[in-house]
């Protein structure tokens, strides 16, 4: 059998000569796929609405809902509290506890891991504070015990999980190696990936906190569907995540949006003033309480807290219109421990932008909050996922044919 043999009827694929080895099979495989795809994306369907979506003939979507009930995959949907006149036509789901991913975001002062099903809903979070000197097998350790942890408790086997992904600061090179982080210690052309997929038979996933914390947003907050977005990730460093024609942009090397390196050091006596040191040694650090009356008096109009949050804006704007000038964005979102701030720091950083700038995009403070790494590694871990579940759901079709 060759692929110059098939014709598409009706949206399915026919084969037009006797088939050889195993032809209709490879057939149903991939009708049994297009189904699968179909009942994710829709909810709740009649044989009838994967017929319409799919645009294959009943029998065949028959035929394929039957193999994924069979596996595992998708169920028949009990509606309760609903009355109807006659027979109701039988609805499926996707059966999202079929398989898990994991998310992780690491960063210097905690890691933090997310278990989810694979519609993306959250079956249990682990959180861990942690030194911010620990080096780089301690805090992988770290990794791997919350992610016990959310396994364990939630009573779900690791060989149910189908994709994790990390997220944290650093430039990220495409396998997964961190090949410099000034945050966390020791990581340093560290395979992060590598080393994480000794605990986890499933593809593993790395990138970089900013470009996830933008994927979150993109997907849950304000910038929903946005396809041209700047996110700021503003705490004790600073990084951008991009998104350009609705999808993550990380450059040649992983170093796409590292902002914090335009004037260092004007930018590290700035954020100190009102964040405190990046290091984060307890010796000299900030805590959340002094940047929030620092804040507080800002807002009451008092001359040296406004003076230190003017200067703030004034070198983050220059970074924001460096970003602006090059990728014309249609919304720049702030995020990380600053998005609360938004209502002293957007009309700053709006002004700042709309003096040098052609076109002064969108701005907008986060909306998804804290979570949003975290949240944008569930995310990027569900799309490694899609392809797992296609191939396990192929295994399946053909065990049973």
């Amino acid at each position: 059998m060759v692929y110059d043999c098939w014709r598409p009827v009706k949206g399915e694929f026919v084969s037009t000569s006797r088939p050889e080895g195993g032809g209709q099979s490879l057939l149903r495989l991939i009708n049994s796929v297009a189904v699968l795809s179909a009942l994710r994306e829709s909810g709740p369907a009649t044989i009838t609405d994967l017929t319409r979506v799919t645009r294959l003939s009943r029998p065949t979507v028959e035929a394929a809902v039957d193999d994924l009930v069979a596996q595992g995959w998708a169920a028949e949907h009990e509606a309760r509290g609903q009355r109807r006149v006659g027979r109701p036509a039988r609805r499926f789901v996707f059966r999202g506890d079929s398989g898990y991913v994991l998310g992780f975001d690491v960063g210097a002062h905690r890691v933090l891991g997310v278990l989810a099903d694979l519609n993306g809903d959250t079956v249990h979070v682990a959180e861990t504070r942690v030194d911010p000197r620990l080096d780089a097998d301690a805090r992988l350790s770290v990794v791997r015990d919350v992610g016990t942890r959310c396994l364990n408790t939630a009573g779900v086997d690791r060989s149910s999980v189908m994709a994790v992904a990390v997220g944290c600061p650093g430039i990220i090179a495409s396998d997964g190696t961190v090949t410099l982080s000034t945050v966390i210690p020791g990581w340093v052309d560290f395979p992060l990936a590598r080393r994480l997929s000794r605990s986890f038979p499933c593809p593993v996933l790395v990138d970089n906190d900013a470009n996830l914390a933008a994927l979150a947003e993109r997907a849950h907050g304000v910038a929903r569907d946005v396809d041209d977005l700047v996110y700021l990730l503003i705490g004790r460093r600073i990084g951008a995540g991009l998104v350009l024609g609705g999808r993550v942009h990380r450059g040649f090397g992983g170093a796409a949006g590292e902002i914090g390196l335009l004037d260092f050091a004007t930018w590290e006596r700035s954020r100190e003033l009102l964040l405190g040191p990046a290091t984060g040694d307890s010796g000299r650090s900030h805590d959340h309480r002094v940047t929030g009356r620092i804040l507080d008096r800002a807002r009451a109009g008092e001359a040296d807290a406004v003076r230190i949050v003017d200067e703030f804006c004034a070198v983050l704007a220059r970074q924001a219109v460096a970003m602006t000038l090059t990728v014309d964005p249609e919304m720049i979102v702030l995020g990380g421990g600053l998005a609360s701030a938004g209502d002293l720091l957007l009309p700053r950083l709006e002004k700042h932008i709309s003096d040098v700038c052609v076109r002064t995009p969108r701005l907008a403070a986060s909306t998804v909050g804290q979570e949003a790494v975290v949240l944008g590694a569930v995310r990027l871990a569900l799309s490694a996922a899609d392809e797992a579940l296609q191939q396990r759901a192929k295994a399946g079709v053909a065990a049973r044919g």
